[in-house]
């Protein structure tokens, strides 16, 4: 059992990754485009949050401060919020918005990454849960961004390039 907590801790962002990256690149183009602009601006934002969080509130892992042994190698720094569950629910928010089947089952493999660090005991519950209240926060703000973001991209003015430049 504790070899497959250590593998879902360390290695399945790995595999919820390689299936997001897999999954968007058989989208047409301009949902490419979409969930590319939605899932930077979800990371963008939970990795401002993530940053912000920590500075503010410091959380020592488990194998520090409740005197347990982590399954795994890790270092003692904070562990407030958890980088592996909010970067994977961040890319499983990205891919909600184009498949409602592939992205609850990356963020299905989100949670089991953060479950799994809390049993490897290098992570508490509410590194967890701030991490997808993070990524939550992020995918709203992407889903009110994103449209505005397209909207600019798709203006004919922006992407023409045989106009020449007067001095």
């Amino acid at each position: 059992m504790n070899s497959v907590i250590v593998f879902c801790a360390i290695y399945l962002i790995f595999v919820v990754g390689l299936v997001a990256a897999g999954y968007w690149l058989t989208l047409p183009k301009k949902q490419k485009i979409s969930v590319a602009v939605f899932g930077i601006i979800t990371l963008l934002v939970s990795f401002i949050l993530a940053k912000i969080g920590g500075a503010l509130f410091y959380d020592a892992r488990p194998f520090v401060s409740d005197h347990v042994m982590a399954l795994f190698k890790y270092t003692a720094d904070n562990g407030f919020p958890s980088d592996h569950t909010w970067v994977t629910a961040s890319v499983a928010l990205a891919i909600l918005t184009v498949s409602k089947k592939w992205g609850i089952g990356l963020l299905a493999g989100s949670i089991i990454i953060g479950v799994s660090r809390v049993l490897a005991n290098v992570h508490h519950p509410i590194d967890i849960i701030a991490s997808l209240v993070f990524a939550a926060i992020g995918g709203a703000i992407a889903y009110y961004a994103t449209p505005k973001i397209l909207n600019r991209l798709s203006n004919k003015r922006f992407f023409d390039t045989s106009r020449s430049k007067e001095v």
